[in-house]
């Protein structure tokens, strides 16, 4: 899937699975243009068990980030 296809929602997503990656050591040292393809084949190459607890903190993280508005926006709702 291009990253041009994406809707924003998805690619928030993926930015967010991406920081939980790097948080466990893994690099996305890429062009811009090819960082979500990058992402999406990382979460491919995962076992099954690990995409789904990966999915889970996305979720988790994504209903957080949406439930505090008024705090002001977090990183990665900064443009």
């Amino acid at each position: 899937m291009s990253a041009k296809a994406l809707p924003e929602r998805a690619k928030h997503r993926l930015r967010l699975a991406a920081g939980l990656l790097r948080s466990e050591g893994h690099t996305f040292d890429v062009p811009r243009d090819e960082f979500y393809d990058q992402v999406q084949k990382a979460l491919a190459a995962l076992s099954a068990e690990r995409q789904a607890r990966l999915k889970s903190l996305v979720d988790w993280v994504e209903v957080y980030d949406n439930a505090l508005p008024s705090q002001g926006p977090t990183s990665s709702k900064r443009s």
